[in-house]
């Protein structure tokens, strides 16, 4: 995990150590929400999904137009995954880095900009607990997947409010069962709803 956290350090810096453009619409900001998360079950007998874990989803972002009406907007963020069944639970929770691609469609005589956007993402595995026990060598520490979604981009005096909801689909079979052969053919995908309200900020010229 050491090393991990390393390279997401890196990544995070590279998003925003970054000088910005001289662009007074890039906005630079925080956001928080909620996850609704379960995964998918492959088993030798058919798929099934557990019940979803309700959890808290936050980071920051830079969004950067790319010429109307497209922008691009990289975010990090801290994601709590995971599933419950009946009495039994697991907690699953990664640093997020989702970029995005999106288009903010403007409105006749009014400040609110309907969005529309998806794009790549990579989770870094930060913690993972069943039943208060260590699971983290039980599940890869890297998760990829893909990441839909829409919302409201709402102006105002000095700031941007941004309201979002998305769906991720995670692409990776995040189970590592290494050589436990006596559980067959089975995998574990991760996938969540997010819903979140954010505040962004006009930097550089």
């Amino acid at each position: 995990m050491t090393t991990s956290r390393i390279a997401a350090a890196g990544i995070a810096a590279l998003l925003f150590a970054s000088a910005a453009p001289a662009d007074a619409q890039t906005r630079v900001g925080a956001k928080a929400g909620i996850n609704l998360a379960e995964q998918s079950l492959g088993t030798d007998f058919g798929s099934v999904s557990a019940d979803s874990r309700t959890g808290i989803v936050a980071g920051g972002f830079l969004h950067y137009p790319l010429g109307a009406p497209f922008y691009l907007q990289p975010e990090v963020l801290y994601s709590s995954k995971g599933w419950s069944f009946d009495d039994a639970s697991l907690k699953l929770d990664y640093l997020e880095i989702p970029v995005l691609f999106g288009a903010a469609f403007p409105l006749e005589n009014s400040a609110i900009r309907p969005t529309v956007f998806a794009g790549p993402e990579i989770g870094i595995q930060l913690s993972c607990d069943a039943e208060g026990e260590d699971c983290g060598d039980g599940y890869k520490s890297l998760d990829f997947g893909l990441v839909f979604g829409g919302g409201v981009i709402w102006g105002l005096t000095g700031f941007d409010l941004f309201l979002d909801g998305r769906y991720a689909l995670g692409l990776t079979d995040v189970l590592d069962t290494g050589d436990v052969v006596e559980l067959g053919d089975v995998s574990a995908k991760n996938r969540a709803w997010q819903f979140t309200a954010g505040i962004g900020f006009p930097v550089g010229g």
